[in-house]
């Protein structure tokens, strides 16, 4: 087009004159204006100019995203948060005291409870941990002589290797965790899944006890119990309450041993 207009200017000058709006265009001008093959570019042009391309700007919503990292979950933990697993035996208020099989008698389980321990005054409150990851096998309010209560059946393929060789679980066995005396009713439901360390509750004095306390029990059994209720030493229990805690607490079909040998292997 500058070629054009310059070929124009040069004409009008040679014709001694000057551009008047009101006159036709050259023929040179009109021919071309009329002509589009003039005003396409050539392929040679059209390769030598290129037109410009927006300039890629990096946008962190424009990053493909990165390989999502499974968080590590501990595979045991202590059943009290503020006491690691070594120094759980120096808060054992009531150690593990079986009856011979079949009796109701003695202590089937292990007590935790301490005063003035680091900055607490007392156990009470304290946050009360899954030990191992599982399912929740009951989950039960105010009952006697329990309290608020949850137990939590892992099964072997859940549990560190070393702890699921020395339970020595028969075929079709797991273990199964029960805290007891909670301070209030359990926030989880029978049938939900936990994960190891998970919030489970806090400590309290509900059922039959007279301190604040985490009872724990261990047991083995077949997998897959469920515990819908349980209850005894009350006068309003049901007929299945009652055959619910005997079936836990003396049939023989939840053999129970001492909690502490899942944390320290002498026991």
């Amino acid at each position: 087009m500058k070629h054009l207009f310059l070929t124009v200017a040069l004409l009008l000058f040679l014709q001694g004159c000057a551009p008047n709006p009101g006159a036709s265009l050259p023929a040179v001008m009109a021919k071309s204006t009329a002509t589009p093959a003039l005003m396409t570019p050539t392929p040679a042009l059209a390769h030598a100019i290129p037109l410009p391309l927006p300039s890629p700007k990096l946008l962190a919503s424009t990053l493909p995203p990165g390989p999502t990292l499974p968080l590590a979950i501990p595979s045991i933990c202590s059943p009290l948060a503020s006491v690691p697993i070594d120094e759980l035996e120096s808060v054992v208020s009531a150690p593990y005291h079986p009856p011979p099989a079949g009796q109701e008698a003695r202590h089937h389980g292990v007590d935790f409870a301490y005063y003035r321990r680091g900055e607490r005054l007392t156990i009470e409150g304290e946050v009360i941990q899954a030990v191992f990851s599982g399912r929740v096998a009951a989950a039960i309010a105010e009952r006697m002589p329990y309290g608020n209560l949850l137990i939590i059946e892992t099964r072997p393929e859940e549990l560190p290797a070393g702890i699921s060789a020395r339970l020595d679980l028969a075929p079709g066995e797991g273990l199964y965790l029960l805290y007891a005396h909670m301070a209030a009713a359990p926030g989880l439901q029978q049938g939900k899944t936990v994960q190891a360390c998970q919030v489970l509750g806090q400590v309290g004095e509900s059922g039959n006890a007279t301190v604040a306390h985490l009872h724990l029990e261990a047991r083995r059994g077949a997998q897959g119990a469920s515990f819908p209720s349980m209850a005894y030493y009350d006068v309003a229990a049901t007929e299945a309450e009652r055959a619910a805690y005997l079936r836990w607490r003396t049939s023989g079909e939840f053999t129970h041993f001492d909690p502490m040998s899942l944390f320290f292997s002498e026991n």
